[in-house]
This record gives structure tokens, C-alpha cells and sequence, in this order.
């Protein structure tokens, strides 16, 4: 009997310790990649598009944010906190675009055109600090009088904003975001807000798919940056 049981035992404990060994390493492998060799359709990056930092650092994050996403609210403290990092020496960049789930988000449409009016009338660094507001307060700053109020809280002229926002204008630029976004669904199932994807100077794209936490994110920048990641 114990000449059957020891080695049936060591060979359940390997199992049992095999499967732990893959789980953990499952767990611990990135869970927001798109097929191996898969690039993604993303728009060229443009004098249009809203940007804060060096446009030519070593890494590009491109972000596909709605408003009203709480998800997408986390991750913006995220993004500013890696801005402050690595915004200063130039190597890292940000750029927002629009992709609200009008779907789910009732709000989130008006506030996306909201700061596209801030971003014609008063320029890309109005747009951030409007992006800002938005997003820290949300979802009550999204309400037509709040959008309003932070707008000209910034300097915005109240009846010039009014008129963009009854323009076609916004709604085109917004649309434009979507397109874009649409695009990479169509590669990436698991395409959803916030959704963002690294883009090395050589163009290596690195998906960071959600509402990712500081150390994540740092750490994949730091991959690049280190050449750690193939270029």
C-alpha cells in the first residue's frame, strides 16, 4: 500500500503544484493583448488631435476615454500621475480621444462635444484643463448648466460656446474618435473604455486595455524605456 501511495502522491502534488505554477503565471501575464503580430488600426496621431506632453517622446499613449465611464474617471488620475512622472523629461505623451458609450452613458455625448468647443475656442491647453474638471467631477459636471459653467469658469465666452455647441462642429470631431475606435474594435473584441495603447517611436503598439493601476502602467513604460520590450 505505501509503495502505490507515495508515488501516486508525488504525482498529484506535481499536478496540483503545475497547475498553481500556471495560474499564478496566467494571472501575472498582461490579460490586455490582442493576438500576437496583430496591429491595431489606429489614426494617425495630428496636429487635431489633443495632446499633453512632447510630441515626439518615446512613447505615445493614446487614450479612447468617455466621460462618464467611472472606469475611465480612475484612470485619468492614473494618466496624470504618469504625466507628472514622465511628462516633464519628455518621455512620455498623452493623447485623448473620444469614444463615448451612448449606449449606457446618457451624458457622455454632450460632454465629449462640450470639450471639443472648449478645445476651437480656447485651444489644446483649455481642453485639458476642461477635461480635467469634467472628469473629476463627473458625473455631476456632465449636467448642460455644468458644462456650461466649467466652460466659463476657464475663460470660455459663454454665447460662443453655445453656438459651437449648436453647430455641427463637435459632433464631427467626436465622430472622428469613434471611427477610430471602431476600427480597433474590429481587430480587438475586447475593445472598451478606458482603452489605450502605447505607441513606441518605432510604432510597437502596447495595448492597456481598462482601468489599469499606476504600478501596471508604470511598469510597461519602464519596459519600453529600458528596451526591455522589443522596439
Amino acid at each position: 500500500m505505501n509503495k502505490v501511495f507515495i508515488p501516486i502522491s508525488i504525482v498529484v502534488s506535481g499536478l496540483i503544484i503545475a497547475g498553481a505554477i500556471y495560474l499564478t503565471t496566467k494571472q501575472q501575464q498582461p490579460q490586455n493583448q490582442p493576438a500576437d503580430n496583430v496591429q491595431l488600426s489606429i489614426a494617425p496621431i495630428d496636429a487635431s488631435d489633443h495632446i499633453i506632453g512632447n510630441p515626439n517622446a518615446d512613447i505615445i499613449i493614446v487614450e479612447y476615454s468617455d466621460f462618464e465611464c467611472p472606469y475611465c474617471k480612475g484612470f485619468h488620475v492614473t494618466m496624470k500621475k504618469i504625466m507628472e512622472e514622465y511628462g516633464p523629461t519628455g518621455k512620455v505623451a498623452w493623447v485623448y480621444r473620444h469614444f463615448p458609450l451612448t449606449q449606457i452613458h446618457e451624458k457622455a455625448q454632450g460632454a465629449a462635444e462640450a470639450s471639443e468647443c472648449v478645445a476651437k475656442l480656447g485651444g489644446n491647453d483649455k481642453f485639458w484643463t476642461y477635461a480635467n474638471a469634467l472628469s473629476e467631477g463627473s458625473p455631476e459636471s456632465l449636467t448642460d448648466e455644468n458644462l456650461v459653467a466649467n466652460a466659463t469658469k476657464i475663460g470660455i465666452n459663454e454665447a460662443e460656446f453655445k453656438a459651437c455647441l449648436s453647430s455641427d462642429y463637435p459632433k464631427q470631431e467626436v465622430a472622428k474618435d469613434v471611427k477610430d475606435g471602431n476600427a480597433i474594435a474590429a481587430v480587438d473584441k475586447q475593445f472598451g473604455t478606458p482603452y489605450n495603447i502605447m505607441i513606441s517611436k518605432s510604432g510597437v503598439q502596447t495595448p492597456i486595455k481598462g482601468n489599469q493601476p499606476y504600478a501596471n502602467v508604470k511598469g510597461a513604460i519602464d519596459a519600453i524605456l529600458s528596451g526591455t520590450k522589443a522596439q
